[in-house]
């Protein structure tokens, strides 16, 4: 009797091998072959080599280093260091939160008396630039001819520019994720419900705007945020936000909305942020099971918005 259904004597005649020759391969280094004082990281490749020498970065001094990876990604190596974090507080209340994500806004939270919202226009601002850029490189490199040097100089100036740019939205993305967590902690909220926007991406909007929902990286904001808060034993829990964010918090009448401002074109109730009354509909959908009448809003809507700090030139 065969171990594994399915394969006979011949054996499984689609299966095809990779069809490209991995030329790069993952390095990995553990703890018996890793040794560190300082910022000096040594690391062993085996009797009679000699060993790789480098500086560790200055937030990395006296953290247990678990392993280290040496990978190969755009033309580039770079250093995968594994370190073993100290457990964080976990939060005491039992308060319940709900997040609406946003392309313009990242993220809305409210626990139904205070909220945050957290601007999402530098993430956006930098898309737009990697779009930019990108777009002229490619222009450039179409009328190269394969395997010149000025071909082969674009090439590298993309795979650089890429690296860049990648890193700084990464960047972007944890400072968002890390405000969100900090701020659930600050209010000991146990049980977030974030809204889930597929329905928002597959609408066919004009170009531009597909673009901007193509290029949106929820599902990677969900994902930093769902191990941040875990680390604080809070739950993050995925659900529909489908007329969230234009049900009336006092009549709960839907309208189509425009704009940053909610107006309710059947009661005039009008004047809150509509990111954070898509917020307040989600809590309220999530928690009660449907939209109730006579909603109260949180009286006050804290704004934290990122920047771009520029190093000061010294004399």
């Amino acid at each position: 009797m065969s171990l594994f259904p399915g394969l006979n004597g011949a054996g499984v005649t689609d299966w095809r091998y990779p069809h490209r020759r991995k030329r790069f391969f993952t390095v990995t280094w553990k703890p018996l072959g890793i040794t560190y004082e300082g910022k000096m990281l040594t690391l062993s490749n085996g009797r009679g080599r000699e060993s790789l020498i480098l500086n560790l970065p200055k937030r990395l001094s006296g953290a247990v280093i678990k392993l280290v990876q040496l990978v190969w990604h755009r033309n580039l190596y770079w250093l995968h260091v594994t370190v073993e974090k100290p457990a964080l507080k976990k939060v005491q209340g039992g308060v319940t939160a709900a997040i609406d994500p946003g392309e313009v806004h990242a993220v809305a939270i409210t626990d139904g008396k205070k909220s945050l919202v957290v601007s999402g226009r530098l993430l956006r601002s930098l898309r737009r630039l990697r779009n930019k850029v990108l777009r002229r490189l490619q222009k450039a490199i179409s009328k190269t001819k394969k395997g010149s040097k000025q071909r082969n100089k674009l090439f590298a100036a993309k795979y650089r520019f890429l690296n860049n740019i990648e890193r700084r939205i990464e960047h972007v993305i944890h400072t968002i994720s890390t405000i969100v967590s900090k701020w659930c902690f600050e209010h000991n909220v146990n049980t977030v419900y974030i809204g889930n926007p597929e329905g928002v991406r597959k609408k066919d909007c004009g170009k531009k705007h597909n673009q901007r929902m193509s290029q949106w990286t929820f599902g990677e904001l969900r994902r930093m945020l769902e191990y941040k808060l875990k680390r604080h034993g809070i739950k993050l829990i995925p659900v529909d936000e489908r007329g969230t964010s234009g049900t009336c918090p006092a009549c709960a009448e839907y309208t189509k909305q425009t704009g940053r401002t909610y107006k309710c074109g059947k009661c005039g109730f009008a004047g809150p942020h509509r990111d954070m009354v898509g917020a307040s509909g989600i809590l309220d959908k999530s928690v009660n099971g449907k939209f109730t009448k006579g909603r109260k809003l949180p009286e006050k809507v804290e704004y934290a918005r990122l920047k771009v700090l520029a190093l000061k030139k010294t004399a």
